[in-house]
């Protein structure tokens, strides 16, 4: 089957059996959307500025069509912005951008065939939604485990995603106390290491987006 990107797999692990957030989740679309914002910078088109706020680097070209939205999202700015910005973005547009970026992700992992198609059928419209199918997210699951449990060789890949379920809460929905317990501790491990400063930037970036949404709501 395809390889997927950790975007891709984050989506898999957060999404329900009906193909929706969980209802007023903030920090789950927080990680979804500094996932993706890491992922196109990884690729080339964003890029950080001297102020550490992104810029589009490079046109589109439709290599990761599952993150157009987010790309078109930041093309759009008048201004530079941080990741917490994007997010504000997000949650402030009248447009609704999220769900557009969750269908685009949701239709790249049906095509994939690890997604379900559910249509909806309303009084106005119909509605598209996509369910992770059981047997992916176990798979994404299970190479977390792999990777940090069972001594494997973890790619940066792994612990981008894993850093996602953490920052999300979502580590308690697939690990049992004891092994949560431990991917934290081996994920505080890893942030500090040399070996893994290529994704630091983004995990600070992250962790930065999660605690300025906290603060707002408070």
């Amino acid at each position: 089957m395809k390889t997927l990107s950790f975007t891709q797999e984050y989506y898999l692990c957060a999404i329900n059996d009906r193909g929706n957030l969980p209802v007023l989740d903030t920090e789950i679309a927080t990680c979804l959307l500094a996932g993706g914002i890491m992922e196109l910078t990884q690729q080339g088109y964003l890029s950080y500025d001297e102020k550490k706020r992104f810029v589009v680097a490079k046109p589109w070209d439709d290599a990761l069509p599952y993150l157009k939205p987010l790309y078109d999202q930041v093309a759009s700015f008048k201004k530079p912005q941080k990741i917490d910005g994007v997010v504000a973005a997000y949650e402030a547009s009248l447009q609704a951008p999220l769900p557009d970026l969750l269908s685009a992700l949701g239709t790249s992992l049906a095509a994939a065939g690890y997604a379900e198609e559910l249509n909806e059928q309303g009084l106005l419209h119909n509605k598209t939604r996509y369910a992770p199918k059981p047997e992916a997210v176990t798979r994404s699951i299970e190479k977390i485990r792999a990777e940090f449990l069972e001594d494997g060789t973890i790619s940066d890949e792994t612990l981008c995603l894993a850093a996602l379920l953490d920052g999300s809460h979502l580590i308690k929905r697939y690990f049992s106390k004891v092994e949560a317990g431990a991917l934290k501790e081996r994920l505080k491990e890893l942030r500090e290491s040399e070996a893994y400063a290529s994704v630091r930037e983004f995990l600070d970036s992250a962790a930065g987006a999660l605690a300025a949404i906290v603060i707002a709501a408070v």
